[in-house]
C-alpha cells in the first residue's frame, strides 16, 4: 500500500472552511516572500525534510475539493491503487478551458500575453532544448492548480528547475529578471508576477517532456457548469493524446480546425438543448 503526505498550502486569502482537515497543512505563515505565493513553503520542505523515496508527496491548494469536485477519501483511495511502477499521479481539474490549445504555455498565453515569450527566453537561458512551438500538453500529463503527488525523484527534477527560474527573478539587473516580475492580472490570484504564472507550468514540463516518470490520472475532471464545452474538449485531448503517440500531423491540423469552429459547435448545443432536439439534449445531458 502507498504511502502519501498531502499537504493544503493555504495563503493569506484563504478561508478556513476551504482547509480540509484530511490533509496536513504547510505553514504559510513563514512565507517572508508573498511574491513567490506557495513556491516558498514548498521549496522551504522539500529542501529540509529527509523525503522518503517510497512516499508521494503533494501540495494541493486550499481550494481543491471545489475546483476537483472530490473529497480527501476518494484521493487517499486512488493512491491506494495504484500499482507499484507509478511516480506521478495527476487529480487535475477542468481540461475543458485548455484543451482546444497545443499545451499550457499557449493556453497562458492567451490569458496573459508574453507568458509564452517569456517562457521561451527562460528555457534558453537555462539552456533547455524544449521548443514550446512543438510540445503537446492534454490530459494525461497536465498539472491544473497543483493537483498532484508524487515520489521524491519527481520534486527533485521540478525543484532544480523552478530554482533557476527563482535566481533569475532575484536579478533585477537582468533583462530576463525584470520580465519575470512584471506583474500581471490573475482570476484566482489577482495580481500576480509572471514568474509565479510560468512556474506553475513547469510540472507539465517536465511530465510532458520526460517520459521516464510514470504518469497515473485519476480522471481529466469536466465539472457540470461547463457542459457545453464537454465534447469539444474531449475531441481536442483525444487528438492531442493521439498526437503524441503516433506524430501524426493530421491530428495538430484537425486541432486547429476544432479550435477554430469551437464557439460555434458549443452554440449549437446550446441552441440543440434549449429547442429540446430529443437525441442531442440526451447526449448532452450525459455529461451533467
Amino acid at each position: 500500500m502507498a504511502n502519501f503526505r498531502i499537504f493544503q498550502v493555504p495563503d493569506q486569502r484563504a478561508a478556513q472552511r476551504e482547509v480540509d482537515p484530511a490533509f496536513e497543512v504547510l505553514d504559510y505563515s513563514l512565507n517572508d516572500r508573498l511574491d513567490w505565493f506557495e513556491y516558498g513553503p514548498m521549496r522551504r520542505f522539500l529542501l529540509t525534510e529527509t523525503l522518503d523515496e517510497s512516499c508521494f508527496y503533494g501540495f494541493i491548494p486550499p481550494q481543491f475539493a471545489s475546483k476537483s469536485e472530490l473529497t480527501a477519501v476518494q484521493m487517499a483511495e486512488f493512491i491506494r491503487q495504484c500499482d507499484g511502477q507509478a511516480e506521478v499521479i495527476l487529480f487535475s481539474p477542468r481540461i475543458d478551458g485548455g484543451a482546444q490549445f497545443l499545451n499550457v504555455f499557449e493556453h497562458g498565453d492567451a490569458a496573459h500575453p508574453g507568458l509564452l515569450a517569456a517562457s521561451r527566453r527562460l528555457l534558453a537561458r537555462i539552456e533547455s532544448r524544449i521548443d514550446l512551438d512543438d510540445l503537446v500538453t492534454d490530459s494525461q500529463n497536465t498539472v491544473h492548480s497543483g493537483c498532484l503527488v508524487a515520489k521524491p525523484r519527481f520534486w527533485r527534477q521540478w525543484l532544480k528547475i523552478t530554482d533557476q527560474i527563482f535566481g533569475l527573478a532575484e536579478s533585477s539587473t537582468d533583462q530576463l529578471g525584470r520580465t519575470l516580475t512584471s506583474s500581471m492580472p490573475c482570476r484566482e490570484r489577482g495580481e500576480v508576477q509572471m514568474k509565479v504564472l510560468i512556474m506553475d507550468r513547469i510540472a507539465t514540463l517536465l511530465l510532458a517532456t520526460d517520459a521516464t516518470f510514470a504518469v497515473r490520472v485519476l480522471r481529466p475532471v469536466l465539472t457540470s457548469q461547463q457542459v457545453c464545452r464537454t465534447p469539444v474538449a474531449i475531441l481536442s485531448d483525444a487528438l492531442k493524446i493521439a498526437y503524441r503517440a503516433q506524430a501524426l500531423s493530421q491530428y495538430q491540423n484537425v486541432l486547429r480546425f476544432v479550435r477554430t469552429a469551437r464557439k460555434f459547435w458549443r452554440f449549437e448545443l446550446r441552441l440543440g438543448s434549449w429547442i429540446s432536439l430529443v437525441r442531442m439534449r440526451s447526449d448532452v445531458r450525459k455529461h451533467e
